[in-house]
């Protein structure tokens, strides 16, 4: 990695022309190409998959068409008033002049009861549904065209008449809203965090360029592919969060290493090197774990998680890309321009930086090391007491009627329950193959099990095709398709009601639909949740085992992780399940959708990996020190602000998510809000380095303790010269021992020891830090600009260094 990085040095400028090429060309082919994602949520293989699979064969275009439902309620009087008739009519012609629409079936006449099996018309006579039929399927519908119909529709509506719009498409348009300005607000308070953090604009430009730079990559490299895999609307969010966590988290690491390096006087590319050697290594490896665990989701054969998989590992490799050549050459073009004009000027005059008071940090970090018992204790009481609702975590789908009042779709879902009835917002599909003629009651024999079922509202064929020899029947619920009693009727149709009907007939029946692809993603979730579980553990322990080369520390940290995990699903399940604080965050209770649970797990193990191998490899050095335990809670002190300072960037953003209308968005926002915060103050503030002082560091393989220093002689003891024929190194070692024995300042400090003054009499000058040879001493060195009190010495000719050769 130091050949790649000192190659970026040195062409730095030719790294910068590169990735700018590379980032607008890729940006224009992806938006010349467009983006193509999917809404399809079907499980391969599964039961409901194969319904819609089977159904899509029998129609002329090979795909089920969407049919949306427009409500329309007269606010006074009945929807038979020829005044509503009229307007309702002019508003059927102009919906089905839309382009993207099949047919408008109309609620007053006979066809305008065939897709819905019933009536439109309410039993009071207030209220009518008029059915519309899409050209797309409700899994790639034409976005653009259904909000042209959602606003067409709603233009009819008044103070006589109410019009809302729901329906498959219009969902996704609806969770697809997004208000700009709390994310503008989360974006802006995360770039305050970061100016006050890194302090230097060129730092601040660092940083940003890099991450966004990742960005957009991501961005991009999902966009073109999702014209050739099946991508989810989901996974440019999961590639932009990925994307600008990772690297910006690497970036603020490094940046504050090569600070730090800086300050001790070091040279800008020297400590470009060293910085990318040691916290660029850690970070790079925390990305790259999550490419293997992004390749191993994949493997598991969940196909909503595919697409999932795809972005994470494209956010992965691009940020790897970016941190390992754009950080470099920017670094170096930096310069000393990362610190301050006050710390750069007091480095140019001192040689050293200014010195750091002990905060907060020093202070919690110490308090770390002399209770790790007690805090390691309580850390685990209160990750054990958050995970314990995670026992009544249930996984589903949900519907409108967990959106806020203020989205058409929820209120025309209000309208269809209290008007109709709840189930008639999502109904089951029930596809039969097999049908002969020599078995002609075998249908209408099904259809009668059907509708005798418990909690089954309506059931009818919508379609028979002989020469398929298949059959489409529609049931409809009496329970919302959020609702346990609902998920209960699938699981009673498929086990006990269909098996019974199609005993001894040549039918073979698949059942699917909205509740039943749910319910089929959650039995397949929770089979591959262990296994998934395992992939992001055991990546996370091979990384800790590589790194601290101990397998205590490995099984303890792997095992925390878990426990945070566990944490953060039943703060989770505690909301969004259970509704603790659900009427203050604006949240309706229902099951979590299996594919946003994945979504937060993934971004969690995703931002904290790199996190956790910076703070383990830092804490690792301890292992060396004289006195290990106040090395560890030093360098905890150091490297744990810059972790703090990550996470608080991170939740800024994401609890600007909270503030949006969807529940999707508050469960992604809340969840990982929850997620980052529990594993930055309590893994990595409190339990991680209160494990490190309980286990100890064992030394680096194959180098011995290093020897504690020797103390400075006091002034006036006797030293042995050194020989002449010493190596030189030797002899300036001597050279210093002379100065400091003689009532010099230690060399890295730069002040007098032992009382010693520039002051005349009062002793010999400071010894600098050597620049350029000292005429007359061979291996001696002088500061290219000598500090003021020496050149007030030498003009006084008072206390002035001997020039003679050292003996």
């Amino acid at each position: 990695m130091t050949l790649l990085v000192r190659w970026c040095q040195r062409y730095r400028w030719l790294v910068v022309a590169v990735w700018l090429t590379a980032l607008i060309a890729a940006t224009n082919v992806a938006q010349e190409k467009g983006a193509r994602f999917s809404q399809d949520l079907g499980v391969t293989g599964a039961e409901s998959q194969q319904a819609m699979d089977l159904v899509a064969d029998i129609m002329p275009d090979r795909k089920l068409p969407d049919l949306e439902m427009i409500v329309v309620r007269a606010r006074a009087g009945d929807v038979q008033a020829p005044e509503v008739r009229a307007r309702v009519a002019t508003m059927i012609a102009q919906l089905g002049k839309l382009p993207g629409v099949t047919g408008v079936f109309d609620p007053y006449s006979p066809l305008g009861a065939v897709p819905l099996g019933g009536s439109p018309l309410s039993a009071d006579g207030h209220t009518a549904i008029v059915s519309v039929l899409m050209k797309d399927a409700p899994t790639t519908p034409d976005l653009p065209v259904m909000r042209r119909l959602i606003a067409t529709a709603r233009d009819y509506d008044g103070p006589d008449l109410q019009v809302e719009v729901t329906g498959p498409a219009t969902t996704v348009v609806v969770q697809g809203t997004i208000s700009p300005w709390p994310i503008a607000l989360g974006i802006g308070v995360a770039l305050l965090i970061l100016c006050l953090a890194v302090r230097s604009p060129a730092a601040v430009a660092v940083c940003a360029v890099t991450a966004g730079a990742a960005t957009a990559a991501a961005l991009d490299g999902v966009t073109l592919l999702s014209r050739r895999a099946n991508v989810m609307q989901l996974a440019p969010l999961l590639a932009l969060v990925l994307g600008f966590g990772l690297s910006l988290g690497s970036a603020l690491v490094v940046v504050h290493r090569c600070q730090t390096d800086l300050r001790r006087g070091r040279g800008p590319d020297d400590a470009v090197r060293a910085a990318m050697r040691h916290s660029g290594r850690a970070t790079l490896a925390g990305s790259l774990g999550l490419a293997v665990v992004m390749l191993g989701t994949s493997a598991l054969r969940l196909s909503v998680f595919d697409g999932l998989a795809l972005a994470g590992f494209t956010a992965a490799a691009v940020s790897i890309l970016v941190v390992a050549t754009l950080l470099p050459a920017m670094l170096s073009i930096s310069g000393r321009g990362l610190l301050v004009w006050a710390e750069r000027t007091h480095l140019s005059v001192t040689g050293t930086g200014l010195p750091v008071r002990p905060g907060l940090r020093s202070w919690w970090a110490r308090t770390v090391g002399r209770h790790p018992q007690v805090l390691a204790g309580a850390a685990v009481v209160l990750l054990t007491i958050l995970a314990l609702p995670v026992v009544g975590l249930r996984l589903g789908g949900t519907d409108n009627g967990v959106d806020p009042t203020s989205t058409t779709s929820r209120r025309a879902y209000d309208l269809v329950s209290d008007e109709y009835f709840p189930g008639l917002n999502g109904q089951l599909i029930v596809m039969a193959t097999g049908v002969s003629a020599d078995q002609p009651t075998a249908v209408p024999h099904l259809l009668t099990a059907l509708e005798g079922t418990r909690g089954v509202k309506r059931a009818f064929v919508v379609l028979q095709n002989a020469q398929a020899a298949s059959a489409l029947i529609q049931v409809f619920p009496n329970d919302p398709p959020r609702s346990a009693a609902a998920s209960d009727l699938v699981h009673r149709l498929r086990d006990s009601t269909v098996p019974a009907a199609i005993a001894g007939t040549s039918l073979e029946v698949y059942i699917g639909g909205q509740t039943a692809i749910f319910e089929d993603m959650s039995d397949r979730f929770a089979r591959v949740l262990p296994a998934f579980l395992i992939l992001e553990l055991g990546v996370l322990g091979v990384a800790v085992l590589l790194g601290l080369r101990s397998v205590r520390h490995s099984l303890a940290i792997t095992a925390a992780s878990m426990l945070a995990l566990a944490a953060t699903l039943g703060v989770i399940t505690s909301v969004f399940c259970n509704g603790w604080l659900a009427s203050g965050l604006g949240v309706r209770t229902g099951p979590i959708e299996p594919f946003i649970l994945g979504l937060i797990l993934i971004i969690v193990f995703g931002l904290s990996i790199g996190m956790h191998l910076t703070l383990l490899s830092r804490l690792r050095g301890s292992a060396d020190a004289p006195d290990p335990q106040a090395a560890i809670s030093s360098r905890h002190a150091d490297v744990g602000g810059v972790v703090i300072t990550i996470s608080m960037i991170m939740v800024a953003v994401f609890v600007a998510l909270t503030t949006q209308q969807v529940r999707m968005m508050k469960l992604l926002g809340i969840g990982l809000s929850v997620g980052v915060i529990l594993d930055a103050l309590v893994l990595r503030l409190v339990l991680l380095p209160a494990l490190i002082h309980l286990v100890g560091l064992d030394h680096r393989r194959g180098d011995p303790p290093r020897p504690a220093p020797p103390a400075a002689p006091r002034r006036g003891s006797r030293r042995r010269l050194l020989p002449l024929g010493a190596p030189m190194s030797t002899k300036r070692t001597g050279l210093v021992r002379l100065y400091i024995a003689a009532g010099a300042g230690h060399p890295d400090r730069g002040t007098a020891a032992g009382g010693g003054s520039t002051a005349p009499g009062g002793g010999l000058p400071p010894f600098p830090r050597p620049r350029t040879p000292v005429r007359g001493v061979r291996g001696a060195h002088r500061p290219a600009h000598p500090p003021a009190a020496t050149q007030a010495s030498r003009s006084t000719g008072v206390g002035e260094p001997s020039r003679k050769p050292c003996p």
